[in-house]
């Protein structure tokens, strides 16, 4: 009897104990980039880093590119993904690739790194600009990929061609571009990525390169076409093993994570605080993240900020 009378108070408390973390686990869909790039091991780090932090988001990397991941939000079919502010400008503004698709589903959550243009061919080649490009087989990103349409199309554009003024085209993704390259079926590749990019470490492993840079009148032009672009300076150095010689002025287009507006603020509360004091693990992925701070995370570029984001900046003083 003694036993009975502190048994029941006791199994009434643990009734009103929170069910056990798996029982609240929050399924959290995060699209990421395409085979061969960076943004999928930057996916994976970052999914690692909120679930340290968080064991209650089950954070999930699908492959994805900057396009179709602003489709897939744009649908409901994912919670967090890698975008550009070229992306996500154009999204917003029903403009570009975004004709008739205008959405403001898409809401910023943290600066990563500056995703660089980066276009090289054979430096034993007699292509020099872009312009010399005419008629020369090329190997191009796959299409649906912001390389492909922000970067190939937009210069094309620039400089008053399309992609039918080049000579035989392959599409695939980056490492078959390299590929192509070496094997001399393309004499050229381009892609926004991270510095050093791995496509060219690789290409430059078996000949050397030139970069074709981005001159300022046609850096007005593609900021005209979109206000997300960016002018950037390669330092000379960079790619000195793969025979890129002097500073190369060309563009980009900042690297960033956005969020649904349907995922809810405290869930993204968390991804925000997470990336933010866990930013130190992506130099390890790559080195474009190295040293980078908090303030340069939280900096949006006239962006909107998801509620969730934005209530932590708040909250650690990065934000007024």
């Amino acid at each position: 009897m003694r036993m009975t009378r502190w048994l029941v108070p006791v199994l009434a408390f643990a009734l009103l104990l929170p069910f056990p973390a798996d029982a609240q686990k929050v399924n959290v869909t995060f699209t990421s980039g395409p085979t061969g790039g960076s943004w999928i091991p930057l996916a994976a780090a970052t999914a690692e880093v909120i679930k340290k932090k968080f064991p209650e988001l089950d954070v999930q990397v699908e492959p994805g590119a900057a396009l179709v991941n602003m489709e897939k939000i744009r649908n409901d079919k994912a919670d967090l993904g890698w975008s550009m502010t070229t992306v996500l400008s154009d999204a917003r503004t029903g403009k570009g690739q975004w004709v008739g698709k205008q959405t403001d589903k898409a809401l910023y959550v943290a600066n990563y790194y500056p995703n660089v243009w980066q276009l090289v061919v054979p430096a034993n080649s007699d292509i020099k600009g872009f312009k010399d490009l005419k008629g020369k087989p090329v190997s191009l990103p796959t299409r649906g990929n912001t390389s492909l349409s922000d970067g190939w199309e937009l210069l094309l554009k620039a400089y008053g061609m399309t992609l039918d003024d080049l000579g035989p085209k392959s599409y695939g993704p980056v490492a078959a571009n390299a590929e192509a390259v070496k094997n001399r079926q393309a004499m050229a590749a381009g892609w926004f990525t991270t510095v050093p990019a791995s496509f060219i470490r690789d290409l430059g492993s078996v000949m050397k390169l030139r970069m074709l840079p981005v001159p300022d009148d046609i850096i007005k032009k593609m900021q005209g076409f979109n206000p997300g672009f960016v002018r950037h300076v390669l330092k000379a150095g960079t790619y000195a093993s793969e025979g890129i010689e002097g500073d190369v002025v060309t563009i980009q287009s900042p690297t960033i994570l956005i969020a649904s507006s349907r995922t809810p603020p405290d869930v993204i509360y968390k991804v925000a605080k997470a990336v933010i004091e866990g930013r130190a693990e992506f130099a390890n992925v790559t080195k474009a993240m190295a040293g980078i701070t908090a303030q340069e995370m939280a900096q949006n570029f006239g962006m909107p900020y998801h509620p969730g984001a934005e209530k932590y900046y708040k909250e650690a003083g990065l934000l007024k």
